[in-house]
């Protein structure tokens, strides 16, 4: 899967993942969204963005780079990802048992399509 692929399908996903919780909201009448849903949201977009292309670089190039590429990249993205979070819980007063699931929420649904792809990436090498 290219990047421009990837950027594709991952804009169409994180849209819908962003859009249910605001149609939960609407229809059911419950708060499930933290004022900073939005901020979590567009952070992690491009943080997974940004670990995706180094990734799928690393896997391109071959070799042992291709582990440690995608590794590295997953650690480098729980770590900026836990930073703004333990940011954003220093700063707000609000419900902070929300934002926790707000964070989690949007954190393993990227983090799961992000690895799928990559997953596919190294199928498709093995295979030639």
């Amino acid at each position: 899967m290219s990047i421009l692929k990837f950027f594709i399908l991952f804009s169409v996903f994180a849209g819908l993942a962003v859009i249910l919780p605001y149609g939960l909201e609407y229809y059911f009448s419950v708060s499930v969204l933290s004022d900073q849903f939005l901020l979590i949201a567009f952070f992690l977009f491009f943080l997974t963005i940004i670990v995706y292309v180094i990734s799928y670089l690393g896997i391109k190039k071959g070799g042992q780079n291709s582990v440690l590429s995608v590794l590295g990249g997953l650690t480098v993205k729980i770590i900026f990802s836990l930073a703004m979070i333990l940011l954003l819980f220093l700063k707000t007063t609000e419900n902070q048992k929300v934002l926790a699931g707000n964070f989690f929420y949007i954190y393993f649904l990227f983090t799961l399509f992000e690895v799928i792809c990559l997953l596919r990436i190294l199928r498709d090498r093995n295979k030639m």
